[in-house]
């Protein structure tokens, strides 16, 4: 699957976002995953890398990560900042992720909210048949307050959906996963509250 909005946005966004994350509890609920994230064999794999810097910081804290998108405007980006990490063109069911690639943790940051609702339980069956068992796995989405069904929203660049929590720990919850702790928070700089879910392999 290809991304021609953030092609075509590529540019742009590297200029309005130079810098890893926006917010500090950003930066600590990362902080939280790699914590978990280190002590699994494998590679993290950082799902919507978008220009790479969260994939920087992950191997900055010690984790062997790869940065997956399918944006190649995005991956040029990534690939010029950061030459001696590993990118790959890919979607979020990581079909071209080798099979033989043992997977320590998989991090998602606004990323499946470009994934259409019906079509996110079979990306997450994916992951699942090929996690082990205590993997984790850190989701961050634009949230819903109303809980049930996602609601579709106006992205500047792809069509996209907010979550309520409750049913994306429920999805999850679904497909061999178990939700071990959420950030729920509001910046009075968007209009969305944001959400952080991280769940493992069950």
């Amino acid at each position: 699957m290809t991304q021609e909005g953030y092609d075509a946005m590529a540019d742009l966004y590297a200029t309005t976002l130079p810098t890893t994350y926006q917010l500090s509890i950003e930066l600590h609920a990362v902080a939280a995953f790699v914590e978990l994230a280190v002590e699994c064999d494998g590679v993290t794999v950082d799902v919507g890398c978008g220009l790479g810097h969260v994939t920087a910081d992950l191997v900055a804290r010690g984790l062997d990560a790869i940065g997956c998108d399918p944006s190649a405007g995005m991956l040029g980006h990534a690939r010029r900042n950061y030459p001696d990490l590993h990118f790959l063109e890919d979607d979020a069911a990581l079909t071209r992720l080798p099979g033989d690639v043992g997977i320590a943790a998989i991090i998602a940051r606004f990323s499946l909210i470009h994934v259409e609702p019906a079509q996110v339980a079979g990306v997450l069956e994916l992951w699942s048949d090929r996690l082990t068992k205590g993997t984790p796995v850190l989701i961050c989405f634009q949230a819903s307050d109303e809980p049930g069904t996602p609601i579709s929203f106006d992205h500047a660049v792809a069509p996209a959906w907010r979550w309520h929590p409750d049913e994306f720990s429920r999805i999850l919850g679904d497909h061999g996963f178990a939700e071990e702790w959420r950030i729920v928070y509001r910046d009075s700089s968007y209009r969305f509250p944001m959400a952080y879910l991280l769940a493992r392999r069950t």
